[in-house]
């Protein structure tokens, strides 16, 4: 049986697995004495890519915290296009979904 609490506790742990990949992508280069030029580029040119998956990271984070907001005001799975509820399959798939499947189907027309 697929329950609101199994779909919390899959966004917590979805929470704190792209938490930790953030926190992991944060580091910036050093440069050191002894690296040349293009180990130098090659360093800015990682923490560049890093920065922006970075930000679909916090993204994503962002709508997994939303989710878990509209749990806890039981707000949880009501599209915010149509305001019809949203398919537990969809769900179950996409925890973090705001948006029923027709409506995520008008968009991408």
């Amino acid at each position: 049986m697929f329950s609101l609490k199994s779909i919390k506790t899959k966004l917590e742990k979805e929470r704190k697995a792209i938490e930790a990949e953030i926190k992991s992508l944060n580091t910036p280069p050093e440069f050191g004495n002894d690296m040349d030029d293009s180990e130098k580029t090659d360093e800015t040119e990682a923490y560049s890519a890093n920065l922006g998956l970075q930000q679909v990271l916090r993204s994503r984070l962002e709508n997994v915290n939303e989710a878990l907001q509209k749990i806890e005001q039981n707000k949880y799975g009501i599209c915010e296009q149509c305001g019809k509820k949203i398919s537990w399959l969809l769900l179950r798939i996409l925890p973090s979904s705001h948006l029923c499947q027709k409506c995520k189907k008008s968009l991408k027309k």
